[in-house]
């Protein structure tokens, strides 16, 4: 290929990604996060309980479920590479990237089976080989958790979280906002005897209202997931999560959009203690779409470190 040539190509491609960027940052930027950060959070995986000692003779059993901490504060710093910085067909675009998350939140108040929360939640992407796919994020949540059942197996939760994307080059602007209504019941069941394996299951029902509108969708997934604890500070947990993506207005697609989303992946993580966690990843996503040119597939590695301070 002549260097006319490579310019030529090189122009074409920034000129398919310029000209198509607010529909290309949309679902970029919020598929990065909702993969990556998780709004809302995904089905923590559970702790493996401490071992008791037969030294003291018969001791009854007592259930202990301390109250949850007021403030939360926490970080998290992940380095990724990723094989479609713009979740599309045409044209892939690889980059390693940088995503830093902070996050505040705080429980107003509290009972044995009900935990409200407030979040306030900021998030900056960085690739290293496509600047245009930079952007800041904004969130807050509203959520509320209720307990069903004595041995918290079974629990609801229930979420409203107002999002907003700003580019980070050239004018500064908002340029894509959504609200997320959000509910999700999950069962975590032990697996075995020696309270080291565990199984977690959630079905995820949320109501995606966007702006641009193109992107209002309404998304029924499953999440299946396994929590193995070698030692009690280190998780490795495999996941696939299935999903329907119903796109409820017919702004852009002349006869509707429906996607069959499914991801999974493998996450291993180190709790050297309970300030910090480092974590090594690699998850795929592959999207089915009945409309042309929208389908993509992702595959990202990654690693992260975060810190959790409660008060």
């Amino acid at each position: 290929m002549t260097t006319c040539n490579r310019f030529i190509l090189a122009g074409s491609v920034a000129a398919v990604i310029f000209t198509t960027a607010p529909a290309l940052f949309a679902q970029s930027a919020a598929e990065t996060l909702q993969q990556k950060v998780g709004l809302p959070q995904e089905v923590a995986p559970p702790t493996p309980p401490v071992t008791s000692t037969q030294d003291l003779g018969q001791v009854g059993i007592v259930q202990k479920f301390p109250k949850p901490e007021m403030f939360t504060l926490s970080t998290t710093q992940q380095y990724f590479h990723t094989d479609n910085v713009f979740y599309t067909q045409a044209a892939p675009v690889s980059s390693s990237a940088y995503l830093g998350t902070y996050t505040a939140s705080i429980v107003p108040y509290s009972f044995v089976n009900w935990t409200p929360r407030i979040s306030l939640q900021y998030n900056m992407a960085r690739y290293g080989n496509a600047a245009a796919g930079d952007f800041d994020n904004e969130n807050m949540a509203f959520s509320s958790q209720y307990i069903f059942t004595k041995d918290r197996m079974w629990s609801w939760t229930s979420t409203v979280n107002l999002s907003r994307f700003t580019t980070v080059h050239g004018p500064s602007g908002v340029f894509y906002k959504e609200v997320v209504y959000d509910n999700q019941i999950s069962h975590v069941m032990p697996i075995g005897k020696n309270n080291n394996l565990f199984f977690v299951a959630a079905y995820d029902l949320a109501y995606h209202q966007a702006s641009p509108s193109m992107f209002d969708r309404l998304d029924n997934t499953l999440s299946f997931s396994l929590a193995y604890y070698p030692c009690r500070s280190v998780c490795i947990g495999p996941y696939v999560r299935p999903g329907a993506r119903i796109y409820t207005t017919d702004t852009a697609f002349q006869n509707g959009r429906d996607d069959f989303n499914i991801s999974e992946g493998l996450d291993v993580t180190w709790q050297p203690c309970k300030y910090l966690a480092i974590s090594a990843d690699i998850s795929s996503q592959n999207d089915f779409s009945n409309t042309a040119n929208v389908s993509y597939n992702v595959v990202s590695p990654g690693i992260s470190a975060t810190g959790t301070y409660k008060f």
